[in-house]
């Protein structure tokens, strides 16, 4: 009688899913989860196809260069959230009961760069505003959470500033653990 072949306890397929498996738990559990973060901004890239985007380290060189205007800062978070933090020199636009009052007297082509937490209301807001007439809208990438995440500054009424409004808890594992309340 021939001897059956002995069966492989691992094969090479399911070493490579379980590899593949630890490497995404991973990436959830580190502190500010990249792997969810990047997830998400690629998410919201893919529904707002036509919204400009800017990275926190562009922003920040253009903000530096002094051969184009700087850009007008818009939070488009909650009041509470903005009182928290926000980036110095943004001005609060509640996505829940817009109001572009605050923008009447702003030039349509002046460069406008739009944030909220985690990035895709600001997305939303960016297409609002284009459609309101402003012609040089561009979405954070990230958003604030990705923003602090680089360790970029924030501040609020009082200066600097060293905490975000997570929106929740599973918002908030997108912020490394220093910026959470």
């Amino acid at each position: 009688m021939p001897q059956a072949k002995p069966r492989k306890r691992f094969t090479k397929r399911t070493v490579i899913f379980l590899a593949l498996l630890l490497t995404l738990l991973v990436g959830f559990a580190w502190d500010g989860c990249p792997l969810g973060a990047f997830i998400l901004r690629q998410a919201v890239a893919f529904k707002f196809r036509d919204v400009r985007r800017v990275t926190p380290t562009e922003l920040v060189t253009w903000m530096k260069d002094v051969n184009r205007p700087p850009p007008l800062l818009i939070d488009a978070r909650a009041p509470d959230q903005f009182v928290l933090s926000h980036i110095d020199g943004a001005v609060n636009i509640d996505p829940a009961q817009p109001d572009l009052a605050q923008l009447e007297h702003v030039r349509r082509d002046l460069p406008l760069v739009v944030y909220d937490g985690p990035g895709a209301v600001g997305a939303a807001m960016v297409t609002g505003l284009a459609g309101a007439g402003f012609s040089r809208v561009s979405n954070l990438d990230g958003g604030l959470f990705r923003w602090v995440n680089e360790n970029h500054p924030i501040v609020n009424a009082d200066g600097p500033a060293t905490k975000v409004a997570p929106l929740g808890w599973a918002w908030g594992r997108l912020l490394k653990s220093r910026y959470r309340p």
